[in-house]
């Protein structure tokens, strides 16, 4: 079970309306997570003004399904009818993938109705996160290696056109 869904589970099991702090989680995790997991659990809590936070009460049939958070060793189920084309060649049917290998292999493809599938699947800012990743490590290593020809990268990651055009797609999500 990762640091985030043990946040959630202890979160379900709060006192409703009932403010807390973030100091409840610190035997779970690191204050960056408990501070990123709080954010994404907007549906589950109410923030205040001081920075302390209330289980909300939701009803059964209320319709409001949790906001998934995927680590880089999470795997998903990959179906390939979801996307334009299948990038996992490998195989036409369902396979388990990791979720960076999915959101990587498609943010490539630079192919709109993808990326805001995978907007879709992921979370925009988790889909972000990827493409920034990507960038900083191809920068980081100076080159882009195309079947063996090496193209030297000059500048910044944040600057590349084809890097703008991608993160323009996700902000239209």
């Amino acid at each position: 079970m990762t640091q985030a869904q043990k946040i959630r589970n202890r979160i379900s099991t709060l006192n409703y309306n009932e403010e807390y702090s973030a100091k409840i989680f610190d035997d779970v995790s690191s204050q960056e997570t408990i501070k990123k997991t709080l954010q994404r659990s907007q549906n589950m809590i109410a923030k205040t003004s001081t920075k302390k936070f209330y289980r909300l009460y939701l009803e059964e049939d209320a319709g409001a399904t949790p906001y998934h958070v995927f680590d880089n060793e999470d795997k998903v189920t990959f179906t390939p009818q979801e996307y334009t084309f299948n990038a996992f060649w490998q195989t036409s049917k369902p396979s388990i993938q990791s979720v960076s290998a999915v959101i990587r292999n498609y943010l490539a493809t630079m192919e709109l109705q993808d990326i805001q599938t995978l907007c879709l699947n992921f979370g925009r800012n988790r889909v972000k996160r990827e493409l920034i990743l990507k960038y900083k490590e191809m920068y980081a290593q100076g080159f882009l290696n195309v079947k063996g020809l090496e193209i030297a990268l000059e500048g910044r990651y944040d600057r590349n056109p084809a890097f703008l055009e991608i993160l323009g797609m996700i902000n239209d999500c």
